[in-house]
C-alpha cells in the first residue's frame, strides 16, 4: 500500500473511531451505546491491520466486536431497559460540569505524556521502527507470549470482572421481574394462601 494511502486510511479510521467513541458516552439508550462501541472496536481493528498486526486486528473483531459485545448486548437485553425506566439526564449545569472535568482530565493526560522523557526516546526510535520489528510482530506467537507471561494477571482479572458483571445483570433482571409480578398481582389468591398455610 502506498504511504499516502495508508496515512489517509489511518486518518479516516481514526476520525470514525473518535466520533463513535463520543457517541458511545453521549447516547441515553445503552443499546445504541453498545452498537457504537462495536463501531469503535471495528475501527481499532482497522488500525491494527494498517499497522501490520493482522492477528491483533482479526482478534479485535472476533473477540471484542464479536463475542464480548454480543455478551454485553445479551446482558442489556436481559435487563430490558425501557424508555420510562432510564434515568433522567442531568441539567445543563451538570453537563457543563462534566464537560469541564473531562477537559481537565484530558489536559492533564496531554501534559503528562508531552512532558514525559520516554516520549523523546520513542520519537528517536520511531523512524527506525519498521526495520527493527521482527517478522513475528503482531503474530500469534508474539501476542501469546506477551499475553500469557507479562499480562496474565490482568487478563484473568478482566475475565473475572466480566463474570461479575453478568452475575449482577442476572440478579437485577430477577429482582425487576419479581417487582413487576408483585405490582401486577398485589393480592394473593386463595390457592396461594392455602399453600402458605
Amino acid at each position: 500500500m502506498a504511504p499516502w494511502l495508508q496515512h489517509t486510511s489511518f486518518t479516516v479510521i481514526a476520525v470514525i473511531a473518535v466520533i463513535a467513541s463520543l457517541l458511545v458516552v453521549t447516547r441515553r439508550n445503552p443499546i445504541y451505546s453498545a452498537l457504537f462501541l462495536i463501531v469503535v472496536f471495528a475501527a481499532m481493528a482497522g488500525m491494527f491491520l494498517l499497522l501490520g498486526a493482522e492477528y491483533l486486528g482479526f482478534m479485535q473483531l472476533l473477540v471484542y466486536a464479536g463475542a464480548i459485545m454480543v455478551l454485553y448486548l445479551f446482558v442489556i437485553m436481559l435487563i430490558n431497559p425501557r424508555e420510562g425506566d432510564l434515568p433522567d439526564e442531568g441539567s445543563a449545569q451538570d453537563r457543563v460540569f462534566a464537560g469541564a472535568v473531562s477537559f481537565l482530565v484530558f489536559c492533564l493526560l496531554w501534559y503528562t505524556i508531552d512532558s514525559s522523557p520516554k516520549l523523546a526516546e520513542l520519537n528517536a526510535v520511531i523512524p527506525s521502527l519498521p526495520n527493527a520489528l521482527s517478522d513475528e510482530h503482531g503474530g500469534v506467537r508474539a501476542f501469546g507470549g506477551e499475553l500469557f507471561t507479562q499480562h496474565l494477571l490482568v487478563f484473568e482479572l478482566a475475565s473475572i470482572l466480566i463474570l461479575v458483571g453478568i452475575i449482577g445483570a442476572v440478579h437485577l433482571s430477577i429482582r425487576q421481574r419479581r417487582r413487576a409480578e408483585a405490582e401486577t398481582d398485589p393480592v394473593p389468591s386463595h390457592r396461594e394462601e392455602a399453600a402458605r398455610v
